[in-house]
C-alpha cells in the first residue's frame, strides 16, 4: 500500500494559511506617533489641558499627554491590547488665566468615551459651553 507524502509546496501553503488566519484573530497593532486627542472649547483649540486615560473612571492611569498650542495631546505609550473604551479624565495644567470648571467637567467626563486608537487614531474632544473658568477679575 502506498503512502502519499506531502509535497514541500503543499506544506509551505499549509503554513501560509495557519499564519495567516492567526493574524486575522488578533488586534491591530497602534501607530503609537498617531495616536492624539485634539481638545476644542468654543471651536478653538485649547492648550495646556492634562488627559489621561483609564480603563474605567476608578481604575488605573493607562497612559497621560498635555494638549500642545494646536490643542493636540499625543498618545506615546498604549496599552496592547486596547481596551474596548477608554475612560477619560481631565484637568487644566497651566496658570495661564483660565481653569476647567470643576463643577462641569466631572460629570462631562463621567460621560465621556474615547474609542481604541488602533480604530480611530484622531480623536476630537468639544468641551461644553461654560467648561473653561477665567482666574481673571471681572470689573
Amino acid at each position: 500500500m502506498a503512502i502519499a507524502k506531502p509535497s514541500w509546496l503543499s506544506v509551505v501553503g499549509y503554513c501560509a494559511i495557519a499564519t495567516l488566519g492567526c493574524e486575522s484573530q488578533t488586534q491591530p497593532d497602534v501607530d503609537n506617533s498617531k495616536a492624539s486627542v485634539q481638545i476644542i472649547y468654543q471651536n478653538e483649540p485649547l492648550a495646556n489641558v492634562l488627559i489621561v486615560l483609564k480603563t474605567s473612571k476608578a481604575g488605573a492611569p493607562l497612559t497621560r499627554s498635555i494638549s500642545d498650542r494646536s490643542g493636540r495631546a499625543s498618545f506615546q505609550s498604549l496599552p496592547s491590547p486596547e481596551p474596548e473604551q477608554y475612560a477619560v479624565f481631565m484637568e487644566s495644567n497651566s496658570d495661564g488665566g483660565w481653569i476647567l470648571d470643576s463643577r462641569i467637567m466631572p460629570k462631562f467626563c463621567d460621560s465621556l468615551r474615547l474609542k481604541p486608537f488602533s480604530q480611530v487614531p484622531n480623536q476630537i474632544i468639544e468641551l461644553p459651553k461654560r467648561a473653561v473658568q477665567s482666574l481673571s477679575l471681572s470689573h
